[in-house]
């Protein structure tokens, strides 16, 4: 058993569990609530910035370059500065997906990512907003400079060797406030001078210039979207395949539109200029016709429609909506700052009333994602495609997926994956519960209705058999994440025959909970004695201590109350401090081990940094510590204590540290 006595802090939680585990008292509560605070918000910025990079470049994604642009701009009108964008794309980049592949040009968007992060200086944005569209938000630049930086880094994205030929980009710049009168603008004017640049031959700069005729103009994409209104062919939807993971079949489809009468843009840049010219309700109006067209969808499965906030508020685009909208899903973009809108608020209970589910869209890359999340209360959370690349190799993204399905799992929404392209992603995101899923690996968008791919529902039911049979063989794997890691300790609890294996256990232990040590102690009520009996890493002393010398342990022992000791705690006896930090311990967790409705023992974890152990490790700590009952009456027959150890013994060693005796500790 852990060393006690020290004055405690005690949390109690309660009309959760119908047993209490923690309670707090003493002058340390506003110290455990900072610190938590503390650790709230640091695990906060980390998965901010996880939300808004890029996970094929490692830049800025998206949204995260609209967060920094509005940021980077309201700098400049506070300071008087300038702010220019350089926006990029590479030339022709179709072609050598088409001739190498996407893996080879996945690996050629990587290099250039890496370049222009070498390019840029560190008060500079480097992002990519599109398949192979990147942009440079380059703070306090005038036209000039920037223009030289993005010819060097036009040289520098030359210089990534591709197979067969040579990568070429072009790129447009802006500049704040000379160009713009706003971020929007921004945008706009620093893309008309990049269009420019593609219609001048590609592979070179070009300066926004309202004056130059050669610049495509608002007149002349007016004209163009005009012309996508006027033509009923000229928008077509493809459908992308939704599935159920735990299937594999097909529940849904969502419609994506194209434009065959444009295709040197992808469509998210005629929405954005639709809107730009006054046209997207319009624009978005007619997206929705051409998704409704098709018949044939499968009886009970779904159909997701995209619209963005505005479009949504716009008559138009309400009036094209079927009046029966069971089956159908809006899914609403994260791209525009709505939450508080009491308008948008009452369309969107409209739309539920009349059967629809309502989805978010690109969930963990938006504008404000979270506060989205809240103020929306969405039917269907859709995960951000860089949440879910490659998330079978990526801890952190596993971690933050499943605290979206977590979440989702409390207020009663659907988690659907986006961005799926391959079955190592798709086992993995089903493991995490994630409940529906799309993308690449399963079908990519076609006409109405494709199936997902012939493999896809093995390799959900393949997932579903793992679970079903076991926990993982040889130690948690990268997706035995939250309760899989916890199935996998209590699969190596029941098979645990040796005091040997019994030390390897409480070693994973540790690890589960960030602890640096836990100790395993046997509770005879008959003498009331506590006996040391395994300890993580190493054999322990054979030490039995009476609780009247320890009174600290009569809440878990009695109570089946949990106990945590933090040596900050201001009431805490200078001794007992000293103590503790001579063994280099100064945080402990105390929980019990019932068995039979019995106490028979304690588990201790020890941290040798000071923390306040978290409601998660609280909480893992007790299911973790009832699987021990059996192996106690199992491994150690149940003999009286042979040595007991009581505070008038001053001097003793304890897990290879010397200590001297203070009152309350064993």
């Amino acid at each position: 058993m852990a060393m006690v006595g020290c004055t405690v802090i005690w949390i109690a939680i309660v009309a959760v569990s119908p047993s209490p585990q923690l309670l707090t008292l003493g002058a340390g509560g506003g110290l455990l609530t900072a610190t938590l605070f503390l650790l709230l918000q640091s695990q906060q910025i980390k998965l901010r910035g996880l939300a808004e990079t890029d996970a094929l470049t490692r830049l800025t994604n998206y949204g995260g370059f609209h967060g920094a642009l509005a940021r980077e701009v309201a700098k400049a009108d506070s300071n008087g500065g300038t702010l220019s964008l350089v926006t990029l794309d590479l030339d022709d980049f179709k072609a050598i997906n088409d001739t190498h592949g996407h893996p080879y040009g996945d690996s050629v968007l990587h290099q250039v990512g890496e370049k222009l992060l070498s390019s840029v200086r560190g008060s500079d944005t480097a992002a990519r907003i599109g398949g192979e569209e990147f942009a440079l938000l380059l703070p306090g630049t005038g036209t000039d400079l920037a223009y030289e930086i993005a010819e060097r880094v036009r040289a520098a994205v030359a210089a990534v060797p591709v197979t067969g030929g040579e990568l070429r980009c072009s790129a447009g710049v802006a500049v704040y406030p000379d160009d713009a009168e706003d971020r929007a603008a921004l945008v706009e004017r620093a893309d008309k001078a990049l269009y420019a640049a593609k219609r001048g031959g590609k592979g070179h700069t070009r300066r926004f210039n309202s004056a130059r005729p050669a610049i495509s103009t608002a007149s002349s994409e007016y004209t163009q979207i005009q012309g996508l209104l006027a033509d009923e062919e000229a928008i077509v939807s493809v459908f992308q395949p939704v599935v159920a993971l735990a299937t594999g079949r097909v529940i849904g489809y969502e419609a994506l539109s194209r434009f065959p009468t444009l295709p040197d843009r992808p469509p998210p840049h005629w929405f954005a200029q639709a809107h730009a010219c006054g046209l997207g309700a319009e624009l978005e109006a007619a997206a929705v016709r051409a998704a409704l067209k098709p018949i044939g969808r499968a009886p009970g499965t779904h159909l997701a429609i995209n619209l963005s906030p505005s479009a949504l508020a716009s008559e138009t685009v309400r009036q094209t909506l079927p009046r029966d909208l069971t089956e159908i899903v809006i899914e609403v973009t994260e791209h525009e700052d709505y939450a508080g809108d009491d308008r948008l608020g009452e369309i969107v209970q409209d739309l539920r009333s009349r059967g629809a589910r309502i989805a978010l869209d690109d969930a963990g890359a938006g504008y404000a994602g979270l506060t989205h999340l809240v103020w929306l209360r969405p039917d269907i959370v859709k995960l951000d495609c860089d949440l879910t690349e490659r998330v079978h190799a990526d801890p952190a993204r596993m971690a933050l997926i499943e605290s979206f399905v977590r979440f989702a799992r409390r207020v009663g929404a659907t988690v659907c994956a986006e961005g799926i392209e391959s079955f190592e992603d798709l086992t993995t995101l089903a493991n995490l519960d994630v409940a529906w899923g799309q993308g690449y690996a399963i079908a990519r968008p076609a006409a109405p209705w494709p199936n997902a791919a012939a493999g896809v529902p093995g390799a959900c039911d393949s997932a579903l058999e793992q679970a079903l049979r076991s926990a993982p063989a040889g130690g948690p794997s990268t997706i035995s994440a939250g309760d899989r890691a916890l199935e996998h300790l209590s699969a190596r609890l029941a098979a645990v025959g040796t005091q040997t294996h019994l030390n390897g256990v409480l070693a994973m232990i540790a690890g589960e909970l960030n602890a640096d040590k836990i100790c395993l102690s046997r509770w005879n009520a008959s003498s009331e004695a506590i006996e040391t009996l395994s300890e993580s890493g190493e054999q322990p002393a054979e030490e039995v201590f009476r609780l009247t010398d320890y009174p600290l342990m009569t809440k878990p022992l009695y109570d089946h109350e949990a106990v945590q000791v933090l040596v900050g705690d201001p009431d805490a006896d200078p001794a007992e401090v000293e103590l503790m930090l001579s063994l280099g311990y100064r945080s402990l967790l105390a929980v019990p081990v019932i068995h039979q409705g019995a106490t028979v023992g304690l588990i201790e974890a020890m941290s040798s940094h000071e923390r306040p152990w978290t409601r998660t490790e609280i909480n893992r700590a007790r299911i973790i510590s009832n699987q021990f009952g059996s192996a106690i009456e199992s491994l150690f027959p149940d003999n009286e204590p042979q040595r007991l150890i009581s505070t008038p013994e001053k001097t003793r060693r304890r897990g290879g540290a010397a200590s001297s005796g203070g009152q309350g500790w064993r």
